[in-house]
């Protein structure tokens, strides 16, 4: 089959979790007593994660309205590519909304306090250290507990969204020891779509450990093992934490994370009764199990269905109980139509900053065979063939470098038009020579699941920045050819 021509249908532009920890030092206490994003006052700090900086803040114009703010930590911005991981983290909480799930008010790149977001504020304690308290809970209660979860579950498969991380630290109880007593669930921000599929880096270059997403203590077997991952996956994390809130311990364990991980790939969960918890029910331990099950079929089709297992279980019917009131919205937070976000178009290539290499660029948008247990396999294939190297991945993108010349190392920094001849005389210096018409080429491949089978793919070719052609022509030509075997890799339509 002739393979369309690259340069006809391209594009090208023109060429113009908190742990809370003591008081910080004074690098950080100054912000207290500011105000981000214009309207919200830091008045208190309350903990660290590795990318943030957490503090309680109030809304200038109704100091009864308190709200969360996380600075994002100076050397998180420092990534190259902070601004899409910042990106895609304001547009999963933006998407999706939920009255059990922790909601987005604001966030910025540029305010002049630091890159930001600004989350509710909801008072409590999470389930970590409820469990500290208490060390065990009551099949009703857990239940009670579980069901608001649950229902929040439920609305993110619908919105094709996969938690990822759930754990009692991702989850706080309000009004906690009370008969009111229910839980909202956070960091869905650092939620994946469903519909990206992720290819990790180690898998392409057979380099390094595939990483399992998620806390390893609550992983699933799936993320460990890197295959497909849907909302099942999140219901195996619900039954670790319906485990740990009836036996008082986890139902795996290791002396290294690597063996922690092992176990639940292999090992069945231990019975209640062999861990000192002889009283629970055996229809109670039945739900527990099926989640715990090694594979997404085995388990649970929804949160739902769970939740109606569950409610046979302990006698009473859990999704009722715990059904938030109605209609479904949290409560009055004011106009959403102010929050300050970056965002990339969606039908736009990931890109970084623009450079004089834009003016080469192709793009081209196309439809794939891509399933996801042979996507690792077509495009690692693919870049074997063209003996490439895969340079970065994430969530429904992968980065692939062409034609690299022997001895590439990354430059510490990119040229400047502003340097003098002699500045730019040294600075090539720093970056092997190249042929002409053999410069490199970096290949942006951004994919979107349109069913289990097929995979929208925004291609880009562009040029690297120490290394600009001379001859569009040849470039073109050379693009083509790398596209042609890109199709015929990924079984592309027309």
């Amino acid at each position: 089959m002739r393979l369309p021509s690259l340069s006809g249908r391209m594009s090208r532009p023109s060429d113009s979790g908190v742990t809370p920890r003591p008081a910080p030092g004074p690098a950080v206490n100054p912000v207290l007593g500011k105000v981000f994003l214009g309207r919200y006052e830091a008045v208190r700090f309350l903990g660290e994660g590795s990318n943030a900086h957490v503090y309680l803040g109030r809304e200038t114009r109704d100091h009864s309205r308190l709200v969360v703010i996380k600075r994002i930590k100076d050397h998180v911005q420092q990534n190259p590519r902070f601004r899409q991981f910042f990106d895609g983290e304001v547009k999963s909480m933006s998407r999706f909304h939920h009255p059990y799930a922790v909601r987005l008010h604001g966030a910025s790149l540029d305010d002049p306090l630091g890159a930001c977001l600004v989350l509710d504020f909801i008072p409590g304690v999470t389930l970590e250290t409820a469990l500290e308290k208490c060390r065990r809970v009551t099949e009703e209660r857990m239940a009670r507990l579980i069901g608001p979860l649950l229902h929040a579950l439920d609305a993110a498969q619908q919105a094709q969204v996969v938690h990822r991380d759930l754990k009692p630290a991702n989850l706080m109880v309000t009004d906690y020891g009370t008969d009111a007593e229910s839980v909202r669930v956070m960091d869905f921000g650092f939620a994946g779509f469903a519909s990206k599929p992720h290819i990790q880096l180690a898998e392409l270059t057979g380099r390094g450990s595939v990483f399992a997403c998620g806390t390893p203590a609550y992983v699933s077997p799936e993320m460990v093992r890197g295959d497909a991952v849907d909302p099942r996956g999140d219901l195996y994390s619900v039954g670790v934490v319906m485990y740990e809130m009836l036996a008082g311990r986890l139902p795996f364990d290791g002396a290294t994370t690597e063996e922690l991980l092992a176990a639940h790939i292999h090992k069945p969960p231990p019975r209640f009764s062999r861990v000192g918890c002889p009283e629970i029910s055996a229809a109670t331990e039945g739900v527990v199990q099926v989640a715990l099950s090694k594979y997404p079929s085995e388990r649970h089709a929804g949160a739902r269905e769970m939740a109606k297992q569950l409610s046979r279980a302990v006698g009473f019917d859990v999704w009722e109980a715990t059904r938030p009131p109605a209609p479904l919205a949290g409560p009055d937070h004011g106009d959403d139509d102010d929050i300050v976000v970056c965002t990339l178009a969606d039908d736009e290539p990931r890109r970084d900053p623009p450079s004089a290499a834009d003016k080469f660029v192709l793009s081209d948008r196309f439809e794939a065979l891509l399933p996801e247990r042979l996507a690792v396999a077509k495009l690692r294939g693919f870049i074997e063939d063209v003996n490439g190297l895969a340079t970065a991945s994430e969530p429904g993108f992968v980065r692939v470098r062409l034609e690299l010349p022997a001895g590439w190392k990354e430059p510490t920094a990119p040229p400047a038009a502003s340097k003098s001849g002699l500045m730019n005389f040294f600075s090539s210096l720093r970056v092997p020579s190249v042929p002409r018409g053999k410069e490199p080429i970096e290949v942006d491949l951004q994919m979107q699941k349109l069913d289990s089978d097929r995979v929208a793919v925004l291609v880009a070719f562009r040029p690297l920045q120490w290394y600009l052609p001379d001859d569009r022509d040849a470039w073109n030509a050379r693009c083509e050819g790398y596209y042609s075997v890109l199709r015929e890799y990924l079984m592309a339509g027309d």
